[in-house]
């Protein structure tokens, strides 16, 4: 399944690249949905480098693995994850416009395995959750 989300954050592309960027720096331990994100692999965050994230619901805990694929800086970073029963890819492209930054986030997912059945309600769940991650990256970098 295929998604893409836009969003336009009243940041320049620079800052909300960077936030993105480095993510497995910030501290996520009271963060209730993802307590944990953290860089696996050692050296430098280039192509190549693995992310552990773990991801918690009312419902399921996920741990999911992401591999950085792509890194043109401030233009787009992209990703390819797996775990808890799904794969996909990630892809942020970052573009400036005059009051800041129009972010899109490309996202293509589907269920693997048993949970394969899932994959027709992904438009419903899983769209829902990645808007919301996005406001809540917009709400971040908007605070003054």
């Amino acid at each position: 399944m295929d998604f893409a989300f836009h969003l336009r954050i009243y940041r320049l592309v620079v800052e909300v690249y960077q936030f993105l960027w480095a993510l497995d720096e910030r501290d996520f331990s009271n963060d209730p949905l993802v307590p944990v994100y953290e860089r696996v692999t050692n050296g430098p965050r280039r192509v190549g480098t693995v992310i552990r994230e773990v991801v918690t619901t009312q419902f399921v805990m996920m741990e999911i693995l992401s591999e950085i694929t792509e890194h043109i800086p401030y233009r787009s970073l992209g990703y390819r994850f797996h775990g808890s029963g799904m794969v996909g890819t990630l892809r942020y492209v970052f573009e400036p416009v005059d009051d800041g930054t129009a972010l899109v986030q490309h996202v293509r997912i589907s269920f693997t395995g048993l949970r394969r059945i899932l994959n027709p309600v992904l438009p419903l769940t899983y769209a829902r959750r990645a808007k919301w991650r996005l406001q809540v990256i917009k709400r971040l970098l908007e605070i003054p």
